[in-house]
């Protein structure tokens, strides 16, 4: 006898089974050609883990139990997780929070279980979770702004385990990091397939891969090219590597640190500023360095002058706010703002400028008539323009190859236990780059 369409899909989703336990949804093996597979053990859910939880008004390290996963999740079991700068001031303060959460926006692992939508990523899978997710199929993704995907932080905000007080927590930016396990969608998973440290990997997430994003495929340097890195952090070093990968013509770095000035040297820059020393002179020495071979235009050469002032040919602006004072050498401005205004200033009449810096506080501004009549293009960098799916495998390769050095971005690794030393060493800027690794 004929059976109705509703008849023959209850009949079978009855065959195909989907299991409730454990992660959340779980599909049963019967799935469609190309879905990941899932993992049946039934045993996600109230698994117990370490985190670094802010919560109350403070933050500590907690042993959390895990809720289920949703269809679209992906349980991953983190091997590494940089911290970024920009998540000092929170993850560090003592104001009262109303939703405890993981703080970062960034990490690396393992997939340990999928839910039943989940076509991306398989169990067993290593994966780079950056800041940005990358859906495919939004209006952004859709026009080559995958930096932009509109899954960036739209991610309902759910719980992904509770303390054992029964207090829900979150992952801040939809993923956390600083956690043994991150629950994420599966849109901002990055298959990887390589054996390379996670230590070095996890940073292709955030910081690093931003820097090398933003001049590399947000925009592709001219060989030959004046390039001028305002701030040696790890986002900068990024950058400073973008630019020797390719082949700038000078790469410029003012960095107010002696250690990271040195590092910038050793990995792409060819000449190292400190700003403070050179002070007021700082634009006059930019545009000194950045002049052209010859003034003659007939033979591809360059006047200075007003209407047409001189200056680099792309500068990358990577210096944030400070939350304090640091424990290194400090800039001219802890707002940032200064560096804002004098990457303006720095570049010439039809230059490119990319901002990566945070500034926290202030405001900017121009000269109307520069602004308007000088050509000069103007990036927002939304995690350096970088399309994750694209371009972190483009990365894995090239660090293989060790024409990208993340060894010297990598300065030192913590514990779970020694999160809060790891966030205050990068809010002290005593270290480049600090890595939370779990066994």
């Amino acid at each position: 006898m004929a059976l109705s369409r509703r008849k023959m899909l209850k009949k079978a989703a009855a065959a195909g089974g989907v299991a409730a336990a454990g992660g959340g949804l779980i599909m049963a093996p019967q799935v469609a050609v190309g879905q990941a597979p899932a993992q049946l053990t039934g045993t996600q859910a109230g698994r117990k883990f370490k985190a670094f939880v802010r919560h109350g008004t403070g933050a500590s390290v907690e042993e959390l139990k895990l809720l289920a996963i949703q269809p679209r999740e992906v349980l991953v079991r983190t091997q590494a997780s940089a911290v970024c700068y920009t998540i000092v001031g929170g993850a560090l303060a003592t104001t009262p929070v109303q939703q405890a959460s993981i703080p970062n926006h960034s990490g690396m692992g393992v997939v340990e279980a999928v839910g039943p939508l989940v076509k991306r990523v398989q169990v067993g899978d290593r994966v780079v979770v950056p800041g940005t997710p990358q859906c495919g199929v939004c209006y952004q993704c859709l026009h080559g702004r995958a930096d932009w995907c509109q899954f960036l932080d739209t991610a309902p905000a759910h719980p992904m385990a509770e303390m054992s007080d029964g207090t829900k927590i979150t992952e801040q930016a939809s993923l956390g990091g600083l956690s043994e396990i991150m629950v994420v969608p599966e849109e901002y998973c990055c298959p990887v397939f390589t054996d390379l440290p996670a230590e070095q990997l996890t940073l292709l997430g955030d910081t690093v891969g931003t820097g090398l994003a933003a001049g590399r495929d947000l925009v592709q340097i001219e060989p030959g090219w004046n390039v001028v890195v305002q701030g040696a952090g790890p986002v900068g070093m990024g950058a400073i590597q973008a630019a020797r990968l390719q082949n700038a013509g000078q790469v410029i770095v003012i960095e107010p640190i002696k250690a990271r000035r040195e590092i910038a040297m050793k990995v792409g820059g060819t000449i190292a500023l400190d700003p403070n020393a050179e002070g007021n002179g700082l634009v006059t020495k930019i545009r000194t360095l950045s002049k052209g071979i010859t003034d003659r235009r007939f033979a591809g050469g360059r006047l200075t002058t007003n209407a047409v002032p001189d200056g680099a040919d792309f500068v990358i602006n990577a210096v944030g706010s400070d939350w304090f004072p640091p424990k290194a050498e400090v800039g001219p401005d802890p707002t940032a703002i200064l560096p804002l205004q004098q990457c303006f200033e720095f570049t010439r009449a039809g230059g490119h400028i990319v901002m990566l810096g945070v500034a926290w506080r202030g405001n900017v501004s121009f000269n109307a008539a520069q602004f308007s009549n000088r050509g000069r293009t103007f990036y927002s960098g939304q995690q350096g323009g970088l399309n994750m799916l694209r371009d972190i495998p483009r990365y894995v390769k090239l660090i293989e190859k060790g024409v990208i050095d993340m060894k010297s971005m990598v300065t030192k690794t913590y514990s779970i236990e020694q999160t809060r030393e790891a966030i205050q060493a990068v809010g002290d800027r005593t270290v480049l780059g600090a890595v939370i690794t779990f066994v």
